[in-house]
């Protein structure tokens, strides 16, 4: 393996490190005829040279869906390591359960448990409840905007510390989707801002913005920025990060 490619490879996951984009992963394009939506993808690569290489990446997204309750379940864990080094080592599991007080308003039910060792998190534990609002920009191209609010009460151990760290957080977000229908464009926005109470300095603050513009009929291009930024983490460990991604999709 090239080492000096490594970083590039493990940028996406320094940012799933710090706030997992949980907006991206709902299952989307759902009916009232289907209950169950989801997928399951795991894989397993070994290669040697001078050196022996190991990839294992496991990954499930699963939700249930029944009148107004909806319940998600995703799971994930990536490991790779290179001769006796260790390059990654995370693994994700989120449970969230969904119950629609009204067609806008939604309450939630979070628990989240998460390692990963690249950004010094030995162990998080969340737990969360709050309130979802769905807002229709133009219902003529389904352009929406969500806002959530949520209280977290959170569990950290970090890599090297004995001490476990406890904290309760405000989690602040919102996201939109804006379709313009003449041209086919899509922007997507996602940000979310997580306060400590009581301590406004320690924060946890993630953007995301994507934008899809047609090319041709099935082709499309793609730019995603993405930008994470957790002052509560170990003084060793990377408090900020930031990753640009350009291509072409095509779409059938």
């Amino acid at each position: 393996m090239r080492w000096f490619l490594l970083p590039f490879f493990l940028l996406p996951l320094y940012l799933a490190g710090q706030i997992v984009n949980i907006e991206e992963m709902r299952i989307k394009g759902t009916n009232d005829s289907l209950r169950w939506y989801g997928a399951l993808k795991g894989s397993y690569a070994t290669t040697q040279v001078q050196q022996r290489t190991t990839v294992l990446k496991a990954e499930a997204h699963v939700q249930y869906k029944k009148y107004r309750h909806i319940a998600l379940l995703l799971l994930n864990s990536d490991f790779l390591r290179a001769g006796n080094q260790d390059f990654v080592n995370n693994r994700f599991v989120h449970l969230r359960y969904n119950y629609k007080w009204t067609p806008s308003v939604a309450w939630e039910l979070l628990s989240q448990q998460q390692t990963n060792r690249l950004i010094l998190i030995q162990q998080r534990s969340l737990l969360g409840t709050g309130l979802r609002k769905r807002f229709f920009i133009d219902q003529k191209s389904n352009s929406r905007l969500y806002l959530g609010s949520t209280y977290l009460y959170e569990r950290n151990q970090f890599v090297g510390e004995s001490s476990v760290v406890h904290w309760h957080r405000i989690s602040n977000y919102f996201t939109t989707t804006l379709r313009h229908q003449p041209s086919g464009g899509v922007l997507q926005v996602t940000a979310y801002w997580q306060p400590v109470i009581g301590q406004f300095k320690n924060y946890r603050l993630s953007t995301e913005c994507t934008l899809e513009l047609p090319i041709g009929k099935h082709l499309r291009y793609a730019t995603d920025f993405a930008l994470s930024r957790d002052t509560g983490l170990p003084e060793s460990a990377p408090s900020q990060i930031f990753n640009w991604q350009n291509g072409l999709v095509w779409r059938l």
